[in-house]
């Protein structure tokens, strides 16, 4: 092969793949969706396997029955306790604003906030900015919306033909390439796997102790804060401070002294999880590093927005499990699970 002709290959591969950025980067909402998606798939592929195994079912069945499952523990959890945690979540609406200004008010904040409110005045001239500024918010609402029905509709489809989506990427690549890549899909698929039990179980704990703990405190709204708490616990480090804040708040306006106990209480909360729960349920998990999970949020978030944000520690997950390429667990052979 000439010289000449090299450089011109180089240069055609060169294109080729900074083509593939560019179009990842203008595609890069859908293919967010389509991730999302496919936790939604490895989630049920992992409740799936077990009552398959239990009850002999086909694959098929055993994920309708894994989905059937979910659906009446969602609903039963909302027919048991779904009016109180409305409620909740109603009284912590109404009373956040009221905290705020208790808290302002106490600390000599006053100053702040009435910046703040000048700057939102002139960012407002006029009611015709008010009316854009609601139609932008009610299409977010809609795209929202439709965002998570495309993640749920294609979650179950995936889960229900991984094989024929599997085989689908694989085809993209040459042939030589793809052992290789089907090697990187199934620990992609391990990662995630594992990631997800360790995670919900991390947040069903979290959001347990939060709750109770809030209301032995005597904070208002202690099961919503708390269900709030579990909910953030999926974006590391970010989302355990998030979750405090609001309860802070409320805390400041019962007492110093429930606010210190509040504090003191989701730092226990935040060292049991981060130093006994997470270790005995990430066994098996790939491991991230905290500075890594904190500055990958902070770059999914800055390149791809609230949705990186959720999305970030999966993301990274996947990528650390293709890189260390770690021997994976029995039971999760080829064809398990679309990632």
């Amino acid at each position: 092969m000439s010289y000449e002709t090299r450089v011109a290959r180089g240069v055609a591969i060169g294109c080729l793949v900074a083509t593939g950025f560019l179009i990842a980067w203008l595609l890069s909402d859908l293919i967010l969706l389509i991730f999302a998606a496919v936790l939604i798939a490895v989630a049920l592929h992992a409740l799936a396997e077990p009552i398959a195994r239990a009850t002999a079912l086909p694959q098929r069945a055993a994920l309708a029955v894994a989905g059937l499952l979910v659906a009446v523990a969602i609903g039963l959890t909302l027919y048991l306790f779904g009016s109180l945690i409305r409620a909740q979540v109603m009284e912590l609406v109404q009373r956040l604003p009221q905290a705020w200004a208790e808290f302002r008010d106490r600390f000599g904040l006053q100053g702040l906030t009435d910046d703040l409110i000048r700057h939102a005045e002139n960012a407002v001239p006029s009611g015709t900015t008010m009316l854009t500024a609601l139609r932008g918010f009610t299409s977010n609402v809609a795209n929202v919306l439709l965002g998570v029905f495309l993640i749920l509709a294609g979650g179950i489809y995936l889960a229900i033909q991984p094989g024929l989506y599997r085989a689908g990427i694989l085809t993209v690549f040459p042939e030589g390439w793809r052992p290789q890549i089907d090697s990187a899909l199934e620990h992609a698929n391990l990662g995630l796997r594992n990631f997800l039990k360790a995670q919900v179980l991390a947040m069903i704990l979290v959001g347990v102790l939060s709750g109770v703990g809030l209301y032995i405190i005597g904070i208002p709204s202690a099961f919503a804060l708390g269900l709030f708490a579990g909910l953030a616990e999926f974006v590391p480090m970010i989302g355990p401070v998030a979750a405090a804040v609001p309860a802070l708040l409320l805390a400041f306006t019962v007492g110093y002294e429930e606010a210190a106990w509040t504090l003191a209480l989701f730092l226990v909360v935040q060292q049991l999880e981060g130093n006994v729960i997470s270790p005995l349920l990430q066994q098996e998990m790939v491991s991230l590093p905290p500075a890594v999970s904190l500055f990958a949020v902070v770059a999914f978030g800055t390149l791809l927005g609230p949705l990186g944000v959720l999305l970030a520690t999966p993301l990274t997950v996947v990528v650390f499990a293709v890189w260390r390429r770690e021997p994976h667990a029995a039971g999760g052979g080829q064809g398990s699970s679309p990632a």
